[in-house]
Order: C-alpha cells, then structure tokens, then sequence
C-alpha cells in the first residue's frame, strides 16, 4: 500500500511511528500544506527515496497513494481530507477532522460517494492506561459505567501564530478536549446527549482566540455524567515531567477506576481492596487503521478491527464541535 503525508503538523510522528510495524505500507511522498511548511521530517538518509512536493493536489495525482495522511494547521484539514477522498484514497487526519460543522458535512458527503474509509488521530485510544481502563470495564469489573471524570491539561510553551485566532484555530474544545470526549467514550462504551461548556483565555493574551482554561458537562448516552477539564496552564521548564497531564476517573455501579501519575498507571477501587492494574501494551492508531485496510483489502473475513472507525471519528469531532458551540452559546446543546 502506498502512502502520502500531506503536512507535518500535529500528531504526525504517530504515523512515521507507525510505519515501522507496517512492511506492506509505503510512504512514496510528501506535501507542503502551505509555503510555510518545514515538512522537517523529511530531513535524513532515511527518507531519501520519498518524492516531495510543494502542492498536495498535484502529489495526490501523481503519487496515487492508496492512504493519505492529513497533518496541517486545523482550518485546513477538512480541505486536505476531501482533495485526498475525492481521489479515491483513505485518510488518516489529525483531529479534529473539521474546524466547522459544514466542513464536517462536506467530508462526510465526500468520503461516503468515494467509499473510502476515515480515521482521526486520537491517540489516547492507545495508551496503555486508557486501553486498560476500557477492557477492566467491558470486563464487568465496574459494574455499569456511571460518571466520568477527565482531564487534559498542557503546558503553553511556545504556540503557533495560527492558534491567535479562533477563525484558524477552531477552539480549544475541538484540538484538545476531543481527547477527553473520545477517552470518555472509548472507555465506557457509551455516547453523548448534550453538552454545556464554559472557556476563556485568563493568562496568555498574546493569543486572544485560543481559550486557554475550559470545563465541560455532558450527559451520558447511559444517563450518567461526564465532566471534563481543559487547560494551557501546565507549568513547563527545566523540571523532567511528561508533556502533559492526562486524567480520568469513571464511577461505576460496583467499583472506581483511574488513573495515576500523568496516566502512567490504572488503579481499580473496590469494596474489598484497591489495587494496580497491569497495563494493557501499547497500540499505534495509525498502524492498526492501516494493519486493517491492507488486509481488508485481501479479502479477508475477519481483519482485526482497527483503535477508531469511520463512523466515531465524525461522531466525536461532531460532538466536540457542538460543545464548543454550546460553549459560544452559554447553554446545553443536544448532540
């Protein structure tokens, strides 16, 4: 299978990570999303043999890849995803997938004419802490999933221009608390009916369209709760501490499950004792959507199904930019 990369912003090592497991997939080229696109990863010996390109829509007709990886600056990925799809190729995209909810419509309508599959890079799905939550749930070993309790919480550090403006930016619900909404779901097996949120910008003026401190309510498809908070407050400098502080805690009808220390472990809280659950290993989103189109592709009757499908990555960025909405407009919104 060939693959292309068009951009190099975001989440984009989770590909060139994922590459490595993946023998029968082959990067044949890489695009600029704009003319200020590094594509810095195409520096070194290794990527010698992979043809770049300053326009993505020429590399797309020429290159024919059979996936095309969308890494650019938020506003642009509905663009990126759509020229890919029309094209007749599979994508795997940053999240969110769209900045706005009609960018999302053309991308649904696009890659359902072209019958191609989608994927959003949320990478928390692989994470071993959030891949053990999820089993010791479906396992019965909270009983039914009640309340959820999340966090994502990253330092500010140095922050591209883009992100000054919510024109560009798209909102701080759909870049970093997606990331929640999709743990949130992945781990209790459940959906979203509404959702309320509150966001602003307290201590980084220098960039007035990014909402740098949040917190979101939302009702459960199961009736319970989830509440969820987000911010760029993290302090970050010489001290050795993970990126950031991912966070989450679900309330069932017999038991408590988070984690601890940046996620780095799994606690299950029961009547009889608290203990540490070994980690389930590490997955890459990336290898495991493509793992599942090369051998989908073979004709095979059972691929092993991949971290996150078509159908969930347009339903959580549709959800996380509803909240977002609601947030705009000071009241819940259904989803």
């Amino acid at each position: 299978m060939k693959l292309a990369i068009i951009g190099s912003y975001g989440h984009v090592g989770t590909v060139l990570k994922g590459l490595e497991q993946l023998p029968d997939v082959h990067l044949a080229a890489a695009a600029k999303w704009g003319p200020d696109d590094p594509l810095g990863f195409m520096a070194g010996p290794a990527m010698a043999d992979v043809a770049a390109y300053d326009d993505y829509a020429a590399m797309l007709d020429e290159v024919r890849p059979d996936v095309a990886a969308v890494f650019t600056p938020f506003h642009r990925l509905a663009a990126g995803s759509i020229a890919a799809a029309q094209r007749g190729c599979h994508v795997f995209s940053e999240k969110p997938l769209a900045t706005t909810l009609e960018d999302l419509a053309r991308l649904r309508e696009t890659v359902e004419k072209a019958g191609v599959k989608v994927a959003a890079c949320f990478t928390a799905r692989g994470e071993p802490a959030f891949l053990t939550i999820r089993k010791a749930v479906l396992d019965g070993r909270i009983g039914e999933p009640i309340c959820a309790v999340a966090q994502k919480s990253y330092p500010f550090n140095v922050r591209d221009d883009f992100y000054k403006a919510r024109e560009t930016y798209g909102g701080t619900i759909p870049w970093i608390g997606i990331h929640a909404l999709d743990f949130i779901a992945y781990c209790t097996g459940q959906d979203y009916r509404r959702v309320a949120a509150v966001a602003s910008n307290r201590a980084h003026p220098s960039h007035p369209g990014m909402e740098d401190q949040g917190g979101l309510l939302a009702e459960l498809s199961g009736g319970g709760a989830a509440v969820i908070n987000f911010d760029y407050l993290r302090p970050w400098g010489e001290a050795p501490r993970p990126w950031g502080d991912d966070r989450l805690r679900i309330a069932g009808t017999e038991a408590v499950i988070e984690t601890k220390d940046c996620a780095s472990g799994v606690e299950l809280t029961t009547g009889d004792a608290t203990e540490l659950l070994p980690l389930e290993p590490a997955r890459n989103v990336f290898a495991g959507f493509a793992a599942w189109l090369a051998v989908k592709n073979t004709g095979c009757e059972q691929p092993v199904p991949p971290l996150v499908t078509t159908a969930e990555s347009f339903r959580l960025t549709e959800v996380a930019l509803k909240a977002r909405d609601a947030q705009d407009a000071g009241k819940f919104v259904e989803v």
